[in-house]
């Protein structure tokens, strides 16, 4: 078979300062046994001798191509690549990761041979910075509903058919980590998705590398928005993984994540409030909460009492009427407060016991009261409530919980 009658296949690499590794990336491509490949690595203007690198490869011509300018990230930098692609395949090499002799030969033909396939994708290896293997990157055959669960796919080990891939418009540059998972969710939407029990690719793995760096910002909120836009909730095994290994973040932080995408569903939100700017609370803290969307079942306040007393008295009225009372003894607090709404607005006002008059920061010669400082105001679903209560009894109740959630996906 002549080389004219192979599909070209391009591979994409973004790259960013990345001269340590760069150069066996590039190798593991330009030693392929497939003969129709160009390389595209896409730069975003490296300080760090990558270019010089780079040069060395612009004799080949067409084979390989490269642009080193500033970027908006590695997002952007796969679009801009898929957009110089050429070929009807596409490789996403990045430039720390390398090829497995004869992948690109292997998937090709997987492709050929399944022509409604949009993706394809093999087994992958985790290594080191000096190329050392670590573990297989975790393999099965491809289930929607096990992406779900998890990234499934080891994402250097994938082809993408190009008409595919610009069907759902490329990357999502709204992600900068995990962009991978997001993308097979989208076109699993679309296209049946392939796999081959083949080691295709190593994905390197050591302390610097982003998949480390930012597995927790950003990347929880992209693992949490891919997995509502795509399911409509998230899996209990994200969940685990994430409030187990970082646990001593809290509660409220996870909240403020898990609410933000209403990851567990439709959740009460604050419509309006008078708690000032900079986080301090008026002696009488009024909230109104909208529950059109979800009823609120408990209202959590995160704050300190900065020496204002040493003992803070506090009535709660919902509506008008009297609910609730509670107290502050510590100087900082974090209090759930057992709170129903009534109807899609509900009114609640915090009174506090005691204040004190200080000069307006923003508007001289004027003062305001003020409380205590509040940190956060949490008003919480059913499901957010049990998850907050799961989560003060301690990391093995918490597991518990999750374990016995039953998620409702949409596949």
């Amino acid at each position: 078979m002549s080389m004219q009658s192979l599909p070209l296949v391009s591979v994409i690499t973004p790259s960013y300062n990345q001269a340590t590794f760069i150069k066996r990336t590039i190798d593991s491509v330009l030693t392929q046994d497939y003969p129709h490949i160009e390389h595209i690595v896409v730069d975003g203007a490296s300080t760090d001798g990558t270019q010089n690198i780079l040069q060395q490869y612009s004799h080949l011509g067409d084979r390989f191509r490269f642009v080193s300018e500033p970027d908006r990230g590695q997002s952007h930098a796969i679009n801009k690549g898929l957009q110089m692609a050429r070929g009807e395949i596409i490789g996403w090499l990045n430039s720390d990761d390398t090829y497995f002799p004869g992948a690109i030969r292997k998937a090709v033909a997987a492709l050929q041979q399944h022509p409604d396939w949009g993706v394809v994708y093999g087994k992958g290896l985790h290594i080191d910075e000096n190329d050392k293997v670590k573990y297989p990157y975790i393999w099965m055959e491809f289930d929607r509903k096990k992406l779900f669960h998890l990234n499934l796919i080891c994402q250097p080990a994938a082809f993408l058919r190009k008409h595919a891939f610009e069907a759902v418009g490329g990357v999502n540059e709204e992600h900068d980590w995990c962009m991978d998972y997001d993308l097979w969710n989208r076109i699993s939407l679309h296209y049946p998705i392939g796999t081959i029990p083949e080691f295709l690719a190593n994905s390197r793995l050591y302390d610097a590398c982003k998949t480390f760096v930012y597995e927790l910002e950003p990347g929880f909120s992209e693992i949490v928005k891919t997995s509502v836009r795509n399911h409509g909730t998230i899996s209990n095994d994200w969940l685990q993984y994430y409030t187990q290994k970082y646990y001593h973040l809290g509660a409220v932080w996870f909240l403020r994540k898990l609410k933000m995408y209403q990851a567990f569903g439709p959740s009460p939100q604050i419509a309006a409030s008078n708690r000032y700017s900079d986080a301090w609370a008026p002696q009488n803290l009024r909230l109104t909460i909208q529950a059109n969307q979800g009823p609120m079942h408990a209202l959590l306040l995160k704050g300190s009492n900065k020496n204002i007393a040493p003992l803070l008295h506090f009535h709660v009225m919902r509506n008008g009427k009297l609910i609730h009372k509670f107290q502050v003894t510590h100087t900082s607090f974090q209090i759930v407060i057992p709170i129903t709404s009534e109807g899609q607005l509900c009114e609640v006002s915090i009174f506090c016991s005691q204040q004190i008059l200080q000069d307006h920061p923003s508007i001289p010669g004027t003062k305001r009261s003020i409380s205590y400082h509040l940190e956060d105001i949490l008003p919480l679903s059913y499901e957010e409530y049990q998850f907050y209560q799961a989560f003060s009894k301690g990391k093995a109740h918490l597991e518990s919980w999750v374990n016995r959630r039953v998620p409702s996906p949409r596949i």
